[in-house]
C-alpha cells in the first residue's frame, strides 16, 4: 500500500508548461516525476486523487476552451483520458470540491508534496507573468482551494515524499521494461556516434546525432543534456558546453541517454576520435574496465554500496601504481585519499524516472536489494585542478610521479558506465542486454563498420 496512515487521500499534481519567451512558446513539457509514476499521465495541467484503501484512481483534468482544438488538435472525452490512463475516472478540476463531496464525504486529510501546498502555489501564481501563462494550473489551484473551503479537509505534507521515495527505489517489471526500452534507444543511438565521428567534427554534431539516433527509436526526449566532452574536455565530469572541436587524437567521452515513458537511460561511452586506441588510451581505457568488472562482480542483493566503492577504490590506486602514476604503500595512498585526484565522483547511484532517482536513503545506495537500479561508472580523469592542488601538497605530490601524469593530461578522462538492475540472485546489466560494446576492440569494430 502507497500510504500507510489512516484515512484521507493523496493529491499530486503533474505541473504546467513553464513560459520560454514571447506571446505563446514554453518549454517542452515534463511531467514531475511522482506523477508520472502513479498515473503515466505524460500531458501538462493534470492532478490525480489516489485513494489508498480502495486502490481507486481519480484523475483531475484540466477544462480546455472549445476553441483549444483550433492551435491543439482534437481533445478527448473525459472518458476516453480515464481509459487510457487505466484511471477509475476523470473529472474537471473545477468539479474537484462537489466530487469529493459526494464520493469521499468525511475526508479529513489531503497527503501533498510540499510544492502542491496551496500556500506555496498561491505565493507562485500570485506573479502575474506565471499565472498569465499557466492556466491549468491556476485552474488546479483553484479546485483545491474550493475542495478544501468545502470539505474542511487539511493538507499533510509529513510523509508522502519519502513514502513514494521508497516505493520508487524498488523497480516493478513494467518499469524495468521502460528501462530496458529507454536502454534499446539510448545504446543504438551511442553506436550511432562512433559511426558518424569524425576528426575535425564539433562536439555538437555528436551530440546531434544521438538525438536523432534516439528519435529514430521513438525517443524523442533526453533524461539530461548530453555530455559529449573530447580530448581534455573529457575530464569535465558535467559538461555540456559541447561546442569544441574533436582533434584527431582525441577520446572522446559521451555520458548521454534517452527516456522512454520518461525512464531514462545513463550510459557512458569512452571512443577513440580516429576510430583506433593508441597503447597509452588503451592503458587507461582497460584500467577503468577492470573497475567496472571488478565492481560489477560484487553486485548483488545484501552488499553494502560503500564496500564495493572501498574495494574498487582499491583496485584503482593498484592499478595507477602498476602504471607509475602513484607511487608509496597501499595504506598511505588510500589514507592520503590519493584515488579521489583520478576518480572524484561516487561509482554510481539510482536510477529511474529521475537520472539521479531517489529512494529513502537519498540517490545513492547503501544495502543492495531486489528491484533496485543503479548506474556503475568508475572512471579516471586528469584534471589540472586537481592535480595542482595535489602537487601543492608535499604529502601527495611524494604520491605523484608528475612526468608521467603530464604526458596524459590532454587525454582528458575516461567513464564507462552501465545500467543493472539488481535481481534475486545477483544483477541483470540492462546495458549489455542490448549489445552496446565496451570493451575496445568492440567499440572499433563499430567505428569500422564491421559491426
Amino acid at each position: 500500500m502507497l500510504c500507510d496512515a489512516t484515512g484521507g487521500l493523496v493529491y499530486l499534481s503533474g505541473g504546467d508548461l513553464k513560459h520560454r519567451n514571447g506571446a505563446d512558446v514554453y518549454y517542452p513539457f515534463r511531467p514531475h516525476s511522482n506523477f508520472v509514476y502513479l498515473t503515466g499521465i505524460t500531458e501538462p495541467g493534470f492532478a490525480c486523487l489516489l485513494d489508498p484503501e480502495s486502490q481507486k484512481l481519480t484523475l483531475v483534468a484540466p477544462k480546455a476552451p472549445d476553441d483549444a482544438a483550433v492551435w491543439s488538435g482534437g481533445l478527448p472525452s473525459l472518458d476516453q483520458i480515464a481509459e487510457e490512463a487505466g484511471a477509475d475516472i476523470c473529472i474537471y478540476a473545477g468539479d474537484l470540491p462537489n466530487y469529493l463531496q459526494q464520493c469521499h464525504p468525511n475526508v479529513d486529510t489531503l497527503h501533498i508534496l510540499d510544492y502542491d501546498h496551496p500556500d506555496q502555489q498561491q505565493q507562485l501564481l500570485d506573479i502575474p507573468h506565471i499565472c498569465q501563462h499557466q492556466p491549468q494550473q491556476v485552474q488546479q489551484l483553484a479546485g483545491l482551494q474550493a475542495a478544501q473551503t468545502v470539505t474542511k479537509c487539511s493538507f499533510n505534507t509529513a510523509f508522502l515524499n519519502n513514502t513514494l521515495n521508497r516505493c520508487r527505489s524498488l523497480k516493478t517489471a513494467a518499469e524495468v521494461a521502460c528501462l530496458l526500452e529507454a536502454s534499446k534507444g539510448s545504446a543504438e543511438a551511442h553506436k550511432a556516434i562512433w559511426r558518424a565521428c569524425k576528426p575535425g567534427m564539433k562536439e555538437y554534431h555528436l551530440e546531434a546525432a544521438f538525438g536523432h539516433a534516439a528519435g529514430q527509436h521513438g525517443l524523442r526526449h533526453l533524461g539530461y543534456p548530453c555530455i559529449v566532452g573530447a580530448g581534455r574536455n573529457a575530464a569535465v565530469l558535467h559538461y555540456e558546453r559541447n561546442s569544441a572541436t574533436v582533434g584527431p587524437n582525441d577520446l572522446v567521452l559521451v555520458d548521454a541517454g534517452a527516456e522512454y515513458c520518461c525512464y531514462t537511460a545513463d550510459i557512458t561511452r569512452t571512443f577513440p576520435a580516429n576510430g583506433t586506441f593508441t597503447p597509452q588510451h588503451r592503458d587507461i581505457y582497460d584500467l577503468v574496465l577492470s573497475l567496472q568488472e571488478h565492481a560489477l562482480n560484487l553486485i548483488k542483493p545484501g552488499a553494502t554500496w560503500s564496500d564495493i566503492q572501498h574495494s574498487t577504490r582499491q583496485l584503482l590506486l593498484d592499478h595507477l601504481q602498476q602504471l607509475g602514476l602513484v607511487q608509496g604503500s597501499m595504506e598511505t595512498l588510500a589514507e592520503l585519499q590519493v584515488d579521489k585526484i583520478f576518480m572524484p565522483h561516487g561509482l554510481g547511484h539510482f536510477l529511474g524516472l529521475d537520472v539521479h532517482d531517489v529512494s529513502d536513503v537519498g540517490p545513492v545506495p547503501q544495502q543492495l536489494q531486489e528491484g533496485q537500479c543503479i548506474t556503475v561508472e568508475p572512471g579516471v580523469y586528469f584534471m589540472p585542478l586537481l592535480l595542482d592542488r595535489a602537487l601543492s601538497d608535499p604529502k601527495k605530490a611524494s604520491c605523484l610521479n608528475q612526468s608521467a601524469i603530464d604526458t596524459l593530461i590532454d587525454l582528458g578522462g575516461v567513464r564507462v558506465e552501465d545500467n543493472v538492475l539488481i535481481t534475486k540472485s545477483g544483477h541483470f546489466n540492462l546495458t549489455a542486454a542490448t549489445g552496446l560494446p565496451k570493451q575496445a576492440s568492440g567499440i572499433e569494430a563499430v567505428m569500422a563498420g564491421n559491426a
